[in-house]
């Protein structure tokens, strides 16, 4: 009998989409790499954007934890509810310090080279970080679809992924070979400008992260409400679209860079969202989002 938990309901619902937005990204990731580039400058554009995803979700995650309605001062006359705390104990349930990203991304971008000033200009992923932080202030258990969706990212994709950075060679990456470091490379132990895909504990520690996300996701399964898991099963779709549009708005900006010209782009895929909706439709569509939920006008 198939899994009814609530991690496979929200692959079985992501499916299609994700994969039509693997595709996209599959196709688009060897392009930052050797032959088709001698610089990481590809590679720190595209990571640079998708990482606005997880600085955005763990954030919001982190200001959710330190508002703790079981804290000891309670500054508030109204006395924390049954559901804040239930809320509470499901965001805590799903913590796992090993998998957080923020640190790594911080030292990986401060490694990585400098990108092009776009001071004046926002992307659809930092609109995306600001919508994330908005959705979760106003409903904090759809982080359940943010952990499961882009943790299982990293620990499936980014297994392909740092095959294919390691063997851009520690040259590409400027990474010195001193005390061992090949040893290290040729095992795909990363540091900067790479720790993002190095998990404390990977090989056998890395599947027992993996294992224990997933039971815990077993257990906060059963601490939701009914209304809460189908909202949850929402926004998981919600970021597959938002993904699927950075995604395109980073093939517009790399031609603008001149990093690579169109037939190189040509045949690797486009979004498969709102019957020729494209990035553009998406990220107004989110704006709308953002300024609906703080209060835009």
């Amino acid at each position: 009998m198939a899994s009814t938990d609530l991690s496979s309901k929200i692959r079985n619902v992501i499916k299609d989409p994700h994969s039509a937005i693997n595709r996209l990204n599959t196709s688009r990731i060897p392009l930052c790499l050797p032959p088709h580039t001698t610089s990481p400058t590809l590679y720190a554009l595209g990571f640079s954007r998708y990482a606005e995803i997880y600085l955005g979700f763990e954030e919001a995650w982190q200001t959710q934890l330190s508002t703790s309605p079981l804290a000891p001062l309670q500054t508030s006359p109204i006395p924390p509810s049954s559901s804040d705390n239930r809320i509470h104990t499901i965001l805590h349930k799903i913590y796992i310090p090993e998998l957080q990203r923020t640190r790594h991304v911080k030292a990986d971008l401060a490694s990585l080279p400098n990108l092009p000033d776009s001071t004046n200009k926002t992307n659809s992923a930092q609109e995306f970080r600001m919508y994330i932080n908005a959705r979760v202030a106003e409903k904090p258990y759809l982080l359940i679809a943010y952990v499961c969706i882009m943790y299982s990212a990293l620990f499936n994709g980014g297994r392909w992924i740092k095959g294919l950075l390691r063997d851009a060679g520690r040259e590409f990456w400027g990474v010195k070979g001193g005390g061992g470091g090949g040893e290290v490379w040729k095992e795909g132990r990363f540091s900067p400008p790479l720790s993002f895909w190095e998990i404390e504990g990977d090989g056998e520690g890395r599947d027992g992260v993996r294992e224990e996300l997933r039971k815990r996701m077993v257990e906060v399964d059963g601490l939701l409400m009914e209304e809460e898991r189908k909202e949850i099963l929402d926004e998981a779709l919600v970021v597959m679209r938002w993904c699927e549009g950075i995604t395109l708005e980073l093939d517009r900006d790399v031609l603008e860079m001149g990093q690579l010209d169109g037939s190189t782009l040509n045949g690797k895929g486009r979004g498969m969202w709102g019957w020729g909706w494209g990035w553009r439709d998406w990220v107004e569509l989110g704006r709308g989002w953002v300024g609906y939920l703080m209060g835009w006008k």
